[in-house]
């Protein structure tokens, strides 16, 4: 509860585009939404399966070790298989660039991580009264 108001709402949709890995490209890029949480950060799941597996996004701490820490996707949260990295230690949410293509390759300049806010909540670009009509 260090930071109130930064945690992202059940509609917050994280968009993957831009991947250039052949393979990892195709299973990372897609839709993710909010799915529970790990060390005090969010985690993301792909809307879809890969293969029969989860993608998941999502952030490991310093505890083994500050090579470990920072955001990872791969199948399951800590798992072993690994698809991309990111050593971002600071913010609360995954980084927009930055993502090393595979985890212990170069960084993938494509690799574009998005967040909007996808669920009917407050409409963008309405709201206001119409102007005119000066009844006085």
């Amino acid at each position: 509860s260090r930071d109130p108001g930064a945690a992202p709402s059940a509609a917050d949709v994280l968009t993957v585009s831009g991947c250039q890995h052949a393979t990892v490209g195709g299973i990372v890029c897609g839709d993710f939404v909010p799915s529970g949480s790990n060390h005090g950060r969010p985690t993301y799941r792909k809307t879809k399966q890969v293969n029969g597996l989860d993608v998941m996004v999502y952030f490991w701490d310093d505890r083994d070790g500050v090579k470990f820490s920072g955001w990872w996707f791969g199948p399951k949260v800590g798992g072993e298989q690994i698809w991309a990295y990111h050593p971002e230690r600071e913010k609360l949410t995954p980084p927009a660039k930055g993502w090393q293509v595979p985890y212990d390759g170069p960084v993938d300049h494509g690799f574009t991580v998005a967040m909007r806010s996808g669920g009917s909540g407050s409409p963008q670009g309405f709201g206001g009264l119409p102007s005119g009509g000066g009844r006085r």
